[in-house]
């Protein structure tokens, strides 16, 4: 284990030195960049995040991670990045003690920018700009945006569709599609990477990288999953098929009850902060955002995951149209994932010539040495704008998360009220 960097909240600003460097700093000279993932458990939001809060370090500048505790807190000290321990991000989250903890942050490190990823941080912080002058990003890689993002400050979103969703918001909307490492995230070796996991050489492996969690039913999809590959069984006479299920969430439980009932192989690895040999094992993968387009960097046919029943093939066909909305979807998209997985089992060079396609859209279209040029180029932007109190825009971010809490504790009240009202939450 690499040891922890030294903490950097007490030392002067003047006393920091530059880093090395894969590109040079802005003549505005180093910023001090504050980087807030929502929790540092293995998804994709996350991974990018800590990705490019390194990179920003490489080139200079001086970077702190603050987040909840995670396993993906040995992430962190293999990339060399501090990290200073926060509150979750819940529906705690809004407790004074933890803005006050937020607050001393702030005070302690004296971010020139801080860049929240997802609702929980970007509350907590638009909170905070009540009473601290701060310059405040958020990305938000979800499939939606929360109505209380705050909406007075730039918000980084994944995908075209969302941008023109929320293009009415005050602040700005910048697209920034998930970035991928396509150096670190490359095709490996299968045989060898089935060997650390224990798989055997000639199963046909299927894998699934990302949270087990309620959200945009992840983990509902992969306990579909499970039921379709069992109900597929061999791909082939004497072919064995495994499952492996990288990830952990607030519905891992259940996806492990469903695991023990199939038929099928299904290996529960839990959360994987490394998770490339769980895409290099695979003869397909599955998932969504993020973690889709990781596992086609590593040059393997992957099937989108979404909503309700949603699974299509990422081929020529449909990458106009994820390519517009993201990698996911809602709702029956033709063949389900057994067909899918059969067709793919059944056809070695289709699934050759897929990896291809994919790996190549990965590094013409969402390279993470781009997106860290365009990150830096909007902090700098930004840094030269004074810091600001924003105490309205902090209430109208309540009261959203309180109407929010509202709805999903009462559903049914929420829906009459807003019939009467005609207005959403």
């Amino acid at each position: 284990m690499a040891p922890a960097p030294a903490d950097t909240r007490s030392a002067p600003r003047a006393e920091h030195e530059r880093g090395r460097g894969d590109a040079h700093v802005p003549a505005a000279g180093p910023l001090r960049i504050l980087v807030c993932p929502h929790e540092l458990v293995t998804g994709g939001s996350q991974l990018i995040a800590i990705d490019l809060a390194a990179r920003l370090r490489d080139r200079g500048h001086v970077v702190a991670v603050y987040a909840p505790r995670g396993p993906l807190e040995e992430r962190l000290r293999e990339r060399g990045l501090t990290w200073h321990p926060a509150p979750r991000f819940r529906g705690d989250s809004l407790h004074p003690a933890a803005v006050a903890r937020f607050l001393r942050e702030l005070r302690a490190f004296e971010p020139d920018i801080v860049h929240t990823y997802e609702s929980g941080p970007a509350l907590v912080a638009g909170v905070a700009a009540a009473a601290l002058p701060l310059r405040h990003i958020e990305s938000v890689l979800s499939m939606w945006v929360p109505p209380h993002v705050p909406d007075g400050v730039p918000l980084l979103v994944g995908t075209v569709a969302i941008a023109r969703q929320v293009a009415q918001r005050s602040g700005p909307v910048l697209l920034m599609e998930p970035p991928v490492d396509t150096v670190a995230d490359a095709p490996g070796d299968r045989v060898a990477a089935r060997e650390r996991l224990g798989v055997d050489a000639g199963a046909f492996v299927v894998s699934v990288v990302g949270r087990l969690s309620r959200e945009h039913g992840k983990a509902r999809g992969v306990i579909e999953a499970i039921g379709e590959l069992d109900r597929l069984g061999d791909p082939a006479p004497g072919v064995r098929p495994v499952l492996l299920v990288a990830g952990a969430g607030d519905e891992e439980g259940a996806v492990r009850e469903a695991a023990g009932r199939a038929r099928i192989d299904v290996r529960m690895l839990g959360d994987v902060p490394d998770p490339r040999d769980v895409y290099d094992a695979a003869d397909v993968a599955f998932g969504m955002g993020a973690s889709a387009l990781r596992a086609l960097a590593h040059a393997r046919p992957v099937i989108v995951q979404g909503e309700g029943g949603f699974w299509r093939l990422v081929e020529p066909a449909s990458a106009a149209g994820f390519l517009q909305h993201g990698f996911f979807g809602a709702g029956p998209a033709g063949q389900g994932l057994g067909a899918l997985v059969a067709a793919l089992a059944a056809d070695p060079d289709r699934r050759r010539d897929l990896g291809g396609y994919g790996r190549m859209l990965v590094a013409e279209r969402f390279s993470a040495a781009r997106a860290v040029d365009r990150l830096e180029d909007l902090y700098v932007s930004e840094a030269a704008v004074p810091a600001a109190r924003r105490p309205r825009e902090a209430l109208r971010a309540l009261v959203r998360y309180g109407r929010l809490r509202a709805a999903l504790a009462a559903p049914a009240a929420q829906r009459a009220w807003r019939r009467t009202r005609g207005r959403d939450v």
